[in-house]
């Protein structure tokens, strides 16, 4: 594969799930598919809602906003850059920059091991309805002390799409992937079905990465293959595995369901904000609409659940597979920092290939 095509798809993931964020943002707190509809008609939201009312009027921007998936996504960005430059431990260097997002949130003063650029972008570390356990977690974290929950809420999968695309391009083994964004969920939320939606993500994007043209088999058997990578990471009888396993099938069953997708998100995969729910809606969506950013979106959002984050996530996984080429300019011209999101995904591709600096 072609250094060009790499750089398309690491760009395509990166800012294919900011525009699912940003999609789903305004109706993350809507109930049902049935009021998604009630205020943007029968086929529910199909482009960005940029009203903002909650915003004072003058402050509404003209741009599409994301919210905390996309910000703590490229600040998992930033901190496995600065792990390769400085040398020090990836882990260590991610919860850093976890903190330095907290601290913009919670408005308070946080000492890290480097100096973070994107913490001198106000615009990307505005309050946007951060998750109480990431907030929780990290106040412990802050205070010396470590996470303490049985957390299974999607806020550890919806930030960890970088460490596909960085093992991606420095030849990780999917193994080696799936521990580290495992452990990097884990650093906030403790449930073992966190773990392994998380690790499971960064396979499926290292893996679209690495796979130049991708149909619908072709993407049914790389999740299929995915699972039997966690189960080789965390052992056959992990606790819960099982049940993770499952609603993974099921996302791939009810991609041939014929019903509205609504209607299979509602009442067969959940709501999204449980981590393996979001995985799931994500995985069905790409199926549903392989060769469609845009149908992937629109199906991953419109649904009674954490629009945002299930949007991300899809957008992550189906802008690794169609390439930022192939993503609409109605969703990248208007969206909040496209440019930066760009250089993120720009500096993953071009930065000096390392495989033996993954220690945590």
């Amino acid at each position: 594969m072609t250094e060009k095509t790499i750089q398309d798809k690491v760009r395509g993931s990166l800012v294919g799930g900011a525009c699912g964020d940003a999609l789903g943002y305004p109706v993350e707190f809507v109930y049902s598919f049935e009021e998604i509809k009630y205020r943007y008609g029968e086929m529910g939201v199909q482009q960005y809602d940029m009203s903002y009312p909650w915003l004072d009027r003058l402050q509404r921007p003209k741009k599409a906003l994301f919210s905390d998936d996309t910000q703590m996504t490229l600040y998992t960005a930033e901190a496995l850059l600065e792990a390769e430059k400085n040398g020090t431990p990836l882990l260590k260097t991610i919860c850093e920059a976890y903190l330095i997002w907290f601290g913009h949130q919670a408005d308070r003063k946080v000492k890290a091991g480097y100096e973070s650029a994107l913490s001198e972008i106000d615009e990307l570390n505005q309050r946007r309805a951060p998750g109480n356990t990431c907030m929780s977690a990290l106040l412990s974290i802050y205070r010396g002390k470590e996470a303490d929950n049985n957390s299974k809420g999607c806020g550890g999968v919806m930030r960890v799409a970088p460490i596909g695309l960085y093992g991606a391009k420095h030849g990780w083994t999917l193994q080696e992937t799936a521990r580290i964004a495992g452990e990097t969920a884990a650093l906030t939320h403790l449930h073992p079905l966190s773990t392994y939606s998380s690790a499971a993500l960064a396979v499926i994007i290292q893996q679209c990465v690495n796979t130049e043209h991708i149909d619908r088999e072709t993407f049914k058997t790389i999740v299929e293959d995915i699972l039997s990578v966690i189960t080789e990471v965390y052992g056959e009888s992990a606790p819960y595995l099982k049940e993770f396993t499952d609603i993974i099938h099921s996302a791939i069953r009810a991609a041939d369901v014929k019903l509205p997708d609504w209607e299979i998100i509602e009442n067969y995969l959940g709501e999204g904000w449980v981590a393996e729910e979001t995985l799931a809606i994500a995985v069905f969506s790409v199926l549903r609409h392989i060769d469609d950013f845009s149908g992937c979106l629109v199906c991953a959002v419109n649904h009674g659940g954490d629009s945002d984050s299930t949007g991300a996530v899809a957008g992550n996984i189906i802008g690794a597979i169609v390439g930022y080429n192939a993503i609409p300019a109605k969703f990248t011209v208007p969206l909040q920092l496209h440019e930066l999101i760009i250089d993120m995904a720009d500096a993953i591709v071009t930065k000096p290939t390392n495989t033996s600096e993954t220690d945590n």
